[in-house]
Formats: structure tokens, sequence, C-alpha cells
């Protein structure tokens, strides 16, 4: 059992932003920004970091500054920081899997730079 999410400012005293979304227990929002999206159990979202209409698998970490948009990010992943992922459909195309609605799929326990 994990205790419940958490939402705090960020190391910069950033505060956080989430709306419309499903955190799950044990996951931490610090100094983020959430919105429309389902971030799984033991998540960790970054000071600065972005997810907007994704889905979090259980334990990815983001790192800050990092801004997904229109992903899913399986378990087992890290998010460099700075990392940007559905901003540039045709740089998703070469690194990820994307669907015909262009939503990017980084796979499990995908190495990223």
């Amino acid at each position: 059992s994990l205790p419940p999410a958490k939402v705090s400012r960020g190391l910069t005293g950033r505060p956080p932003f989430v709306e419309g979304s499903m955190l799950g227990q044990g996951s931490i929002v610090s100094g983020a920004r959430v919105e429309r999206s389902i971030v799984g159990p033991g998540c960790y979202v970054d000071d600065g970091a972005e997810v907007v209409d994704s889905i979090l698998f259980p334990g990815v970490m983001v790192g800050p500054d990092a801004r997904l948009v229109r992903c899913v990010v399986d378990k087992a992943n890290a998010i460099p920081a700075g990392y940007r992922i559905g901003v540039d459909p045709e740089e998703d195309a070469g690194r990820f899997t994307v669907s015909e609605s262009g939503v990017a799929v980084v796979a499990k326990s995908q190495q990223l730079p």
C-alpha cells in the first residue's frame, strides 16, 4: 500500500498545477503542470515539467522541464530533464511508435538519451 498522492511546490518554489487528471497512490507532482492526464502509482513529475493529455504507467519518473503531450509512457521509464515527447511529430516517429492519431508510445524500459 502506497501513501496518498502528493502535490507540492518544486525546488524553485514554482506552484504545481493539476487539472482534470487522476493521480495514483504514491505519485508526486512537484512544481509541475499536469492536465487531462493519468499519472500512475509511484510516478514522480519534477519541477517545471508538463504532462498534457498523457498516460504515465506506474513508476515513471519525469525530469525537470520535460514536456510530454499526447503520449503513453510504459513503466520502468525515466524521462530526462528537458526531454520533449509529442511536440514534434516527425522527431517522435523516428524514436517511438506513433499511432495514426498522433499518440507517441514509449515502450517499457526504453533507453532515452
